[in-house]
């Protein structure tokens, strides 16, 4: 069932991306960048339970191609830790704004502030959890795009309590574009 419910998320946001961006800016195609990489978490029951380090995997608009306009964005991600003391999965889905700066389309830095749910499914038996439910995220990322095609953020992401657990943390990343959405 959570996998009929991701997909049916992944396609509905793609689409509300795409109509998004062709209402804003006339464009017919919405490229889409997928990106890897990592996630601290800063609680240290978190660390010291599901390690302090976990791997990312993303999907994102790269709508940062027109300078000096805030443009609609959407960013869903993966996270998911291991150990022998537990296992804990987030999904967050966030929606927000992105704008970025400068004229030149070689190297261009970037903002992002996005906020949506976030599912998450924490097993820990010592710390007496197995628990799944939907919470709330907040995020601000600061990025730079590399002629359009590939780019880097780093980003603090801010999750509601999960059973008296905080997990929040930062995020470093690397991603490329994909793929366009054609509406």
């Amino acid at each position: 069932m959570r996998t009929k419910w991701t997909s049916g998320a992944l396609i509905a946001l793609c689409a509300f991306a795409a109509t998004t961006g062709a209402a804003q800016d006339g464009s017919a195609r919405i490229p889409i960048g997928v990106d890897v990489g990592i996630f601290y978490p800063q609680n240290e029951t978190v660390k010291d339970t599901f390690d302090d380090q976990w791997f990312r995997v993303g999907i994102t608009p790269l709508g940062f191609q027109r300078p000096e306009q805030w443009k609609f964005t959407f960013d869903i991600a993966y996270l998911r830790n291991s150990t022998s003391l537990g296992r804990a999965t987030l999904m967050p889905i966030t929606f927000g704004i992105t704008r970025s700066f400068g004229t030149s389309s070689d190297v261009r830095p970037y903002v992002a502030l996005r906020v949506g749910p976030y599912f998450g499914d924490v097993f820990s038996p010592p710390l007496g959890i197995d628990e799944n439910k939907i919470g709330f995220d907040a995020n601000a990322a600061l990025g730079l795009t590399f002629g359009n095609t590939f780019y880097v953020e780093a980003r603090y992401d801010v999750f509601s309590d999960f059973e008296g657990l905080d997990f929040s943390g930062f995020f470093l990343s690397a991603g490329v574009r994909l793929f366009e959405i054609r509406i």
